[in-house]
């Protein structure tokens, strides 16, 4: 198992590496997104279906909205990053990320850092947004660790497994960011 702190003192960027979304990555992709550890907190639900996989793959890779990359730690392929609802006038986006591999998951932390600073300094962007299932403690906890604020919650927005779940909105401002120079040196290469 890897560990953040490993990943910190063998220099990260060396070791990060996203590969833009493939089709040769789907399976792989799908097996992560139903996996029960990490759909348990996504807000949509999936079934296993490679069509439908195809079939979304075809839209987003046309979507001038949104990006998809999948992340490799070490030359392994451990998880999914993207970029959606890209607006370019008002300078914002949405981000998400999952680790699908357990054995990298205790590094999931200090992977969205590459992607603010890509949204921040790269696109120059002003916001990213996003939200997030109430139950999911861990990444609310990551998010305000990066510097992101709650700015509402949705009660009962979400019904899963025959309960309804609350959704934590939450902002990350460029400024906000910016200021922290811990993350400045999270920089790679987003093809």
């Amino acid at each position: 198992m890897i560990s953040a702190r490993m990943l910190i003192l063998s220099g990260m960027g060396s070791m990060i590496k996203l590969v833009r979304l493939q089709e040769e990555h789907l399976e792989k992709v799908m097996a992560w997104r139903v996996s029960p550890e990490v759909t348990q907190y996504m807000i949509t639900d999936i079934e296993y279906n490679m069509d439908k996989q195809y079939e979304w793959f075809n839209r987003v890779i046309k979507d001038d909205t949104c990006r998809y990359w999948v992340i490799f730690y070490q030359n392994t392929s451990i998880g999914l990053i993207n970029l959606a609802d890209i607006n370019y006038a008002h300078r914002r986006c949405s981000a998400g990320y999952y680790i699908g591999e357990q054995d990298y998951r205790q590094i999931g932390a200090m992977v969205p850092p590459y992607l603010y600073n890509y949204v921040f300094k790269t696109m120059k962007f002003r916001k990213i947004y996003g939200e997030v299932l109430a139950g999911n403690k861990n990444i609310l906890y990551i998010h305000k660790m990066h510097g992101f604020r709650e700015v509402g919650v949705y009660r009962d927005h979400i019904f899963k497994g025959g309960l309804f779940y609350d959704v934590v909105l939450i902002e990350l401002l460029a400024e906000s960011w910016l200021s922290q120079a811990k993350y400045q040196r999270y920089v790679t290469e987003f093809p």
